[in-house]
């Protein structure tokens, strides 16, 4: 039994566990994978598209040598398990959580993968954009087109060959092209009407 329980070990879950900490509140943070398990899946050279400087958590500035660089998914990893380890954030690692219910007296409960979890208030630090979501018309697609989300896209040869068709130009979209093209493959870039 739990005050809190925060769902999620990345950057919005340190923060949390963070001021929650500085408060006195007892909570645990449960994460299914490992500290910064969503910027570890992202492709080998997954890089920030805002400079060093802005990688700030609660109490805790850029510690890195390059402040105006861009640094690449181990170096943010790194600096998240730097955080956690500074703060002995109580994180419980490969803990997935895979409901929660409100019980009687205003408290929930969490069933995990490591068993049922009772808590006071529950804080979700999942991220936003866990799903993918493809238009209608990929399942028109021929069967032996291979098409993947941007989770399951780790480095060029991991592709099958000939050219490739990124849909959605935004950050994902646009370093995976460059990651492509730079391997010397055909890539095409789908845009939208996003600016």
């Amino acid at each position: 039994m739990s005050d809190v329980v925060i769902v999620g070990a990345g950057q919005a879950g340190l923060a949390t566990s963070h001021e929650l900490a500085k408060r006195g509140v007892e909570h645990v943070m449960l994460e299914r994978g490992r500290v910064a398990q969503t910027w570890r899946g992202r492709w080998q050279s997954f890089c920030l598209v805002t400079p060093n400087w802005s990688m700030q958590l609660p109490d805790q500035p850029y510690d890195g040598p390059d402040p105006d660089a861009f640094d690449p998914r181990d170096e943010i990893v790194a600096f998240l398990e730097r955080y956690a380890a500074r703060d002995h954030a109580p994180v419980e690692e490969g803990v997935e959580v895979t409901a929660l219910d409100p019980v009687e007296g205003g408290r929930f409960r969490l069933t995990t993968s490591a068993g049922d979890l009772g808590a006071s208030s529950v804080v979700l630090c999942t991220g936003a954009y866990q799903k993918p979501r493809q238009p209608a018309t990929a399942s028109s697609l021929p069967a032996n087109l291979l098409q993947l989300d941007v989770e399951d896209y780790s480095h060029p040869g991991a592709l099958p060959g000939g050219p490739v068709l990124l849909v959605g130009s935004g950050q994902s979209g646009c370093q995976i092209a460059e990651d492509l093209h730079e391997s010397g493959r055909e890539v095409f870039l789908s845009c939208g009407r996003a600016p």
